[in-house]
């Protein structure tokens, strides 16, 4: 029987790299993401491998859309191995003209989204006694990034609900893998400019699956900034506020 993997956010980026190796690997997919035509066109080019393909349009921050979406997933192919929360967005975060409402965007997808998808899934692979749950974090997750911390602390929080629950569901044959890039060439990075120690999508789908083979709970790369980051975790503050310090223009929203 071949293995089922779900994945959130397929239609680009790395989950749809994750999709084609997946499917390499003869797995059958659940394909899940907002935009249903290039989902729809992912789902092609995975049968076109020679595997079956589930698409299914959900955006991840509507729960009600999570749960159709895994509950179609259960009753086409009976069973869920591997799940792959990589649906993820980024915004910059003004401080000066701070929005709640643009970090509550991010917060429904990165974060609620991610919890969504545990309430179902969780409850899937306990009775299953077997299962892999794996998240897109960030190694941002490790300290805020001036412009960026709405985005630091959504992957933060992201990255603490999966250590703190991966103890408690490994005895329940349930293994959580929090998953936690650096820069990586994507859609969604696009306009990003320059971005030190880049990989690509397909090198780090790859990368990804193979530590998830290996039995890694904690996957961080590339290992140059995932030290860097984790020097910057123990930085004094004054030394890491005069590291991250930077002037820039701010246009101000209107209000």
């Amino acid at each position: 029987m071949r293995k089922v993997a779900f994945i959130t956010g397929a239609s680009s980026g790395i989950g749809y790299e994750l999709a084609l190796e997946l499917a390499r690997q003869g797995y059958v997919l659940a394909l899940t993401a907002r935009r249903e035509t290039l989902l729809d066109e992912l789902a092609e080019k995975v049968k076109s491998i020679g595997t079956d393909a589930l698409s299914i349009t959900c955006d991840v921050s509507d729960q009600q859309q999570v749960r159709k979406a895994i509950e179609e997933t259960v009753a086409h192919f009976k069973r869920i191995d591997l799940a792959i929360l990589s649906a993820g967005i980024s915004e910059p975060t003004v401080a000066e003209d701070f929005s709640a409402a643009d970090f509550e965007k991010l917060l429904r997808t990165n974060l609620l989204g991610v919890s969504y998808c545990l309430e179902e899934l969780v409850q899937i692979m306990v009775r299953q006694r077997d299962g892999v749950i794996a998240a897109i974090s960030s190694l941002a997750a490790d300290r805020g990034v001036p412009g960026s911390a709405g985005y630091c602390a959504t992957k933060a929080a992201l990255s603490s609900l999966f250590e703190g629950m991966r103890v408690d569901l490994k005895r329940f044959g349930v293994r959580l893998v929090t998953i936690e890039p650096g820069y990586v060439r994507t859609p969604m990075t696009a306009s990003f400019g320059n971005m030190p120690l880049v990989m690509e999508a397909d090198a780090s789908a790859r990368l990804i699956l193979r530590r998830i083979e290996s039995g890694d709970r904690v996957i961080r790369f590339p290992l140059p900034a995932s030290i860097l980051m984790k020097l910057m975790r123990v930085l004094p503050v004054t030394l890491f506020d005069l590291i991250v310090a930077r002037r820039r223009p701010v246009k101000l929203r209107s209000k």
